[in-house]
């Protein structure tokens, strides 16, 4: 690939419903082929089905989104502990590393291919310098919010618009956004305190979370038509969408259906990612108005990532030896 910077202005204007078993609440890169590694463990159940997804030979892995054919993207975490980006596609892992950058998850995936993600020039731990990416045709564009601390890509639709979150440089609150044709603007949900945005469908739908001044407590929204929607917590959650995992990995697909996790108990885990932080997680599937858990068979904990329009959820497990993998889901 010729990969290359192209640098977005910097001046731009700104159901599913599982069975009886589960809770029921009303570019051209060297790739690496997954069948000669042996790794798409298939786990069969009446329904669905799961399967475990591990980058080659790396330690960690999280699947963080998944496109109508199928494409997946995520991160893994290589034996130095650097977090990398990657694309799987037709059984072939491909590694996708912004140029020059120490820090590269790549956190979604539109229809035709293109990949948003953050990345970092200077910060292994992704904390400093985070900048937005832009992976098309296999030329890499960064994103800046204008006048931001931090900026995050999170979700692209088949039109191009990407949607994320930066922090401001004053208090470092969070705040929503939109780049779509060239422009910026910011998204905030009416009277919070903190608004992020996940993912943005082809029918210009927006999925985020929000919470209120002196609350820690997530919710979840929908933007709709201009209409910012808020969705119910899930009957008995500690926490909604804890922001780790799930502050940059929560996804919505072209039928309104939305994925993400919560906390049953406290503590609540909004730490740096490691194994323990799973032992009171679970994915969750908002789908025609019903919450279905989503729990990896005889994990620790399970955290829900994207979903495309065919119901396939991905997302991450913390095994019981307590190693982190990605998982893929079919209804």
């Amino acid at each position: 690939m010729n990969n290359q910077f192209d640098e977005l202005t910097k001046g731009m204007a700104r159901s599913v419903t599982r069975r009886a078993a589960l809770k029921k609440f009303g570019v051209a890169l060297a790739g690496i082929p997954l069948a000669c590694f042996g790794l798409a463990t298939l786990l069969q159940a009446a329904d669905p089905a799961f399967a475990t997804i591990d980058y080659p030979g790396e330690r960690s892995t999280l699947a963080l989104d998944i496109n109508a054919v199928g494409q997946i993207v995520g991160r893994y975490i290589d034996a130095v502990g650097l977090h990398r980006g990657f694309l799987l596609s037709a059984g072939v892992y491909t590694p996708i590393d912004v140029p020059g950058a120490v820090y590269t998850p790549t956190l979604g995936i539109n229809a035709t291919g293109d990949v948003v993600g953050e990345c970092s020039l200077t910060d292994v731990g992704g904390v400093k310098g985070v900048r937005g990416f832009l992976l098309h045709n296999g030329t890499f564009s960064l994103i800046d919010f204008p006048g931001a601390a931090q900026t995050r890509a999170i979700g692209i639709n088949r039109n191009g618009d990407i949607v994320g979150y930066y922090t401001d440089q004053l208090q470092g609150k969070h705040h929503g956004f939109v780049l779509s044709g060239g422009l910026f603007r910011s998204v905030d949900f009416p009277g919070a305190a903190y608004t992020d945005l996940w993912k943005i469908n082809d029918h210009g739908q927006m999925a985020g979370r929000y919470r209120t001044s002196g609350n820690e407590k997530f919710h979840l929204f929908l933007l709709s038509g201009g209409n910012f929607i808020p969705l119910p917590d899930f009957p008995g959650a500690a926490q909604m969408a804890p922001t780790v995992p799930s502050a940059n990995h929560s996804g919505l697909n072209g039928n309104g259906d939305l994925v993400t996790s919560y906390c049953d108990s406290t503590p609540v885990q909004n730490n740096n990612l490691n194994a323990n932080m799973f032992s009171n997680l679970h994915g969750l599937l908002l789908s025609g108005g019903v919450y279905t858990t989503i729990d990896f068979p005889d994990a620790k904990g399970t955290a829900a990532f994207g979903i495309n329009d065919n119901g396939v959820v991905v997302g991450c497990y913390v095994s019981a030896n307590g190693s982190l993998h990605g998982f893929m889901r079919s209804p």
